[in-house]
């Protein structure tokens, strides 16, 4: 017997049986709050806005309000809005760079962190993501969960092939607690609630 194989035989004699300690409900642990009020202010000490169109205002009116530089390379992943490209146009990653302002759907939103939460359902190409300038990024209020614990039992967990969590734009820090926003991803990353 190898000295692993005598290691992993004592850890398993050692253990205690897996009933003997039965995990909590993850429902119960954290924050229970699931509420878009919670969701916003989350977002927003992350560095993340919110995008509330006015009354009778389009998606696609409200993105041109955000973004008023003309000639912006805009993708749109959902019917909601209007771009101009289509991700099938981008085959590559190489092809996403230039892409200015992303809109896209995410699956569901994490209250307690004011995250999203995008797969290959969503993305299409995964690059988009972190390659594009901006993101605009439609939640159905419904599909806020409270927490990190409540998000794991998402089906999205367990059949995405490719997942990512996002909180507001990328940042960096350092050791003298300087922060750049956009640093390493998006320069900007704005929710609109938006029911499906």
């Amino acid at each position: 017997m190898s000295a692993r194989d005598s290691i992993l035989a004592t850890l398993r004699r050692n253990s205690p049986p897996p009933a003997a300690h039965p995990l909590p409900d993850p429902a119960v642990l954290g924050e229970a709050d699931a509420s878009p009020e919670r969701f916003s202010a989350s977002l927003l000490q992350m560095g993340g806005t919110m995008l509330d169109r006015q009354q009778g205002e389009t998606l696609d009116q409200a993105i041109a309000l955000r973004f008023p530089k003309p000639g912006l390379m805009i993708c749109s992943l959902v019917p909601e809005a209007t771009g101009t490209v289509r991700i099938e146009d981008l085959p590559t990653p190489q092809s996403a760079e230039p892409v200015d302002v992303t809109i896209v759907r995410a699956a569901f939103g994490i209250a307690e962190t004011g995250s999203i939460f995008l797969s290959e359902a969503q993305l299409h190409l995964n690059a988009i993501a972190h390659l594009t300038q901006h993101m605009v990024v439609l939640l159905d209020p419904a599909q806020i969960t409270a927490n990190m614990h409540t998000a794991y039992l998402r089906p999205e967990f367990h059949t995405a092939r490719y997942g990512v969590l996002m909180s507001g734009p990328s940042a960096t820090a350092d050791i003298q607690g300087v922060l750049i926003r956009g640093a390493q991803g998006v320069r900007s990353l704005a929710v609109c609630f938006m029911p499906q």
